[in-house]
């Protein structure tokens, strides 16, 4: 009980470690992306920590194995560097039983990723579709950003507020913007500037941009002629975009509904690669575990990470190869069955292979030595 005890604290400390860097380094990237959408205009700057906090279980569920990975190598690595292990099979620590201290380790993980992976996550991106439906009833000029240029309407508009004050009253506008001639094969550059502006609400619903106190001018590229007006009023009608249908998509489905539709025999494609990707992340650790032993099986003379980076090559290829499977799967190249279970397969596979070769070894060359020995009778 003291060793698995220390067993215990060395891997998950080493864990603890490498998943609070991962994350810092996946959340700062993410963080950096949803600032450049808030000031681009492409989302409102008051979603960005909720978008950020929705997303965070789709980021540990695939930390939570990687690092336990991770931690197994630099942990069972060090003890082979200090021979501590060597000490341990002396009196009689078998690699079995190694193993199983390592998989009693494993239900905990694999017990916090099912977690994270069949509820957590669901959850997270059904907040993403309500943030997003949210956004689609918001228009453009709901979403400045006071004192900087803004690029709108992909690239078509750049709009510039010098304030906005308490009351979403803009002050100091600026908007320019092609627009197609009536011709409808040139483009014509309208820019406005006006001192104060608000949107309005029409009896229908519409949504106006009311500009105060300013200038229109216009200029088409094959035209020599230019258009000022001066205005007390201008009223413009901001384009709403079309509702779509918005159904939960299967990676907002929660996981009991998936397992329903598979039982009923009605789940499509994409929600079955979506289902097996949930589970594959469950079995993923153990196929892990048998991985991660044999490797971190190091002479001390080679140092603790001898083996580290092939370690981390192939739990990547491993990952990589299920995400390929699920989009296959979805796309329709790949049959839902085997599906991803035809990776997990093959990964253990080679899991045992590196488990027991030092037994397929003894095994190879004692049967030489039979056949030899025939041989020369």
């Amino acid at each position: 009980m003291i060793l698995f005890r220390y067993f215990c604290r060395e891997v998950f400390s080493s864990m603890a470690v490498i998943t609070f860097v991962v994350l810092v380094i996946a959340v700062g990237s993410r963080f950096s992306n949803y600032l450049a959408d808030a000031a681009a205009g492409r989302v409102s700057r008051e979603i960005v920590w909720l978008l950020l906090m929705y997303r965070l279980p789709g980021i540990f569920e695939l930390i939570l194995p990687v690092s336990f990975f991770l931690a197994i190598m630099l942990a069972y690595g060090r003890f082979y560097a200090d021979s501590e292990m060597m000490v341990l099979k002396s009196s009689g620590f078998g690699e079995r039983r190694i193993l199983g201290y390592t998989l009693i380790q494993a239900l905990l993980v694999m017990l916090l990723t099912g977690m994270v992976s069949l509820w957590l996550k669901p959850l997270g991106e059904q907040g993403m579709d309500v943030l997003r439906a949210g956004q689609k009833t918001l228009t453009e000029f709901d979403m400045l950003s006071a004192g900087r240029f803004q690029m709108l309407d992909s690239g078509r508009r750049v709009t510039y507020v010098e304030d906005i004050l308490d009351n979403q009253e803009l002050a100091e506008i600026f908007i320019s913007e092609k627009q197609r001639t009536e011709s409808g094969n040139e483009f014509k550059t309208v820019t406005m500037i006006a001192a104060s502006g608000e949107t309005s609400i029409d009896a229908k619903g519409n949504r106006f941009l009311i500009l105060k106190d300013g200038r229109r001018y216009g200029f088409a590229f094959d035209s020599p002629e230019f258009q000022v007006i001066e205005y007390e009023e201008f009223g413009q009608l901001l384009e709403k975009e079309i509702a779509e249908d918005r159904t939960l998509s299967p990676r907002s489905s929660a996981t009991e509904n998936l397992l329903i539709s598979w039982y009923a025999g009605i789940l499509s494609r994409q929600e079955s690669a979506e289902l097996q990707w949930r589970i594959a992340l469950i079995i993923l650790i153990p196929i892990l575990v048998l991985i991660a032993v044999p490797l971190s099986r190091v002479d001390p003379r080679e140092g603790r990470f001898a083996r580290f980076v092939p370690g981390m090559v192939l739990c990547f290829v491993y990952l990589l190869s299920l995400s390929s499977s699920r989009s296959a799967i979805g796309d329709g190249w790949l049959e839902p069955l085997p599906g991803l279970f035809l990776v997990h397969l093959s990964f253990l596979v080679i899991a045992l292979t590196l488990f027991f070769w030092q037994e397929i070894l003894f095994f190879i060359v004692e049967f030489r030595q039979d056949r030899e020995v025939i041989d020369d009778r």
